[in-house]
């Protein structure tokens, strides 16, 4: 069995209806059936900046399609592309999907659900294909947020203790979603949440001043499942002092606004993350920790089984904000990179927390001749003149630099952090980088016949040394990355275990 979304608008007080428009650069047809092509906007390239009072401009966007499958079974993909290409490519890699042209057609076979992207020569315009496990609402009776096939202009929507939000694969809600001091709240379905109507009137991230697509304060079991996100106006996915969440399945995607990371983890515990694609303008899943709630540490957060895109930023992400004692028991395992922006597997101990038992594992990155390095937007009137460079991201980055010296401007310390802090940053300890595997372009350029895969290991404070950290088993197209044939950046006290 599969079907697929098919946004329609319901309308009863006027004869204008709301039209969902349709990509104008690809047809798709599963299993000879066509399919509605829908479309989002993605940056066009990794241009940021600190917020300065209006949002980033849209021609710094570029259009991107999806299609929003459900199956429970092996389904066969056809894709007609409007624009001429040389090279096709559907990612992640390691699905290892082999893609063939019949009479015009791309065609390749989907044997297990996921999320997976289309590429005509690079990221561009590019095509989203989720492939989602059927989400079914047992009884709407139990629902009290129920949306059924349609299109809705929600708006934000609180929920309370005990409540529940089905969103049909048929459903496409213009809303978000926020809960504070509630606990046992669950959204799930097959269908879309978009912030698009959201707009953002201020830089502060931690308050509610701006919402996000789900944005939850101060709860406890949390479960999301199935649901796409996309045109958030800030953080994405915003867990703030949670307890107990389980996100499985989900996709985020169709992000360019400022400041729109993926998931942000604050001072939370019992965090478990699967099955899901997360593609964020900014960092992509990062854990915090913030004065609010610096008394609660960060512990037993895992990640697995994902599929991550960062334009700009950190793609597995601890800190910069590390304001609590600990951060211990974290690890990202089995995820794929697409893209890693500015670093794939990134530590920075920003403030006093101790780093410890933190495992980036069985990891592949994905290097990308077109891809194009992040920078820094110093005007409103700046252009983005890095369109003929290559983006070499770190692979590995552990650092303490200090947080609040680097991002003044956002970080005034509050009574509620415990006083001295803003000399006190102690150690980061038994951190595991193990099978790491990298698909590395070869039209990247070599310096001194070593792979542009840097590892970045440094110590910026006088707080205590680090030790106990290794990076094991990294690969780059097969062959084993060593101390001579790769890029080591390292400033540190102990001889650490790097390759």
């Amino acid at each position: 069995m599969f079907s697929f979304s098919k946004f329609e608008h319901k309308y009863d007080k006027s004869v204008f209806n709301h039209v969902e428009l349709l990509s104008e650069d690809y047809k798709v047809f599963v299993n000879g059936t066509e399919v509605p092509v829908y479309t989002c906007r993605i940056s066009a390239y990794p241009l940021n900046c600190m917020w300065r009072g209006h949002q980033r401009d849209i021609c710094q966007s570029e259009e991107a399609s999806y299609v929003n499958l459900v199956s429970d079974e092996e389904i066969r993909v056809e894709v007609v592309a409007s624009n001429q290409y040389e090279r096709v490519m559907v990612k992640p890699y390691s699905k290892g999907i082999r893609t063939e042209e019949k009479e015009g057609k791309i065609c390749f076979t989907l044997k297990e659900n996921g999320q997976y992207v289309l590429e005509l020569d690079s990221y561009h315009h590019c095509l989203y294909i989720f492939n989602g496990k059927p989400i079914v609402c047992e009884d709407k009776a139990k629902v009290a947020h129920y949306f059924g096939p349609g299109i809705y202009f929600a708006g934000k929507i609180k929920m309370k203790s005990g409540e529940k939000m089905y969103i049909d694969k048929d459903a496409l809600v213009y809303g978000c979603v926020y809960a504070e001091n509630a606990d046992d709240i669950e959204i799930f379905g097959n269908g879309i949440l978009d912030d698009g109507s959201e707009e953002r009137v201020s830089g502060q991230c931690y308050e509610d001043f701006t919402n996000g697509n789900v944005k939850f304060y101060d709860c406890k079991n949390l479960k999301i499942r199935g649901v796409g996100m996309k045109n958030s106006a800030i953080w994405c996915v915003n867990l703030f002092h949670c307890f107990d969440v389980e996100i499985d399945g989900i996709s985020v995607f169709g992000q360019w606004r400022y400041n729109t990371d993926g998931i942000d983890i604050v001072n939370c515990q019992r965090i478990e993350i699967k099955n899901s694609f997360i593609h964020s303008f900014d960092d992509t899943i990062t854990i915090k920790g913030i004065d609010r709630y610096c008394d609660t540490d960060n512990k037993h957060i895992h990640i697995e089984n994902c599929v991550l895109w960062c334009d700009w930023g950190k793609t597995c992400e601890v800190g910069i904000e590390t304001g609590c004692n600990l951060y211990c028991d974290i690890a990202f395992r089995n995820c794929d990179v697409l893209r890693a922006g500015n670093t794939a597997c990134d530590i920075q101990n920003g403030d006093w927390a101790e780093i410890y038992d933190v495992v980036f594992e069985d990891i592949r990155v994905e290097y990308n001749a077109f891809d194009t390095p992040e920078v820094y937007q110093m005007t409103d009137d700046m252009q983005y003149e890095a369109k003929n460079q290559i983006a070499v991201p770190n692979l590995v980055s552990i650092s303490n630099h200090r947080y609040r010296e680097t991002v003044p401007v956002f970080c005034l310390y509050t009574d509620t952090a415990p006083k001295g802090t803003p000399y006190k940053q102690t150690c980061c300890h038994d951190v595991t980088v193990r099978n790491i595997c990298v698909y590395y372009d070869e039209r990247i350029p070599k310096t001194d016949n070593k792979f542009s895969v840097p590892i970045v290991i440094r110590e910026c404070t006088d707080g205590e040394p680090y030790y106990n950290i290794s990076v094991k088993d990294v690969t780059v197209n097969g062959v084993k990355l060593t101390r001579e044939n790769s890029v080591l950046k390292l400033n540190v006290r102990n001889e650490l275990d790097i390759l």
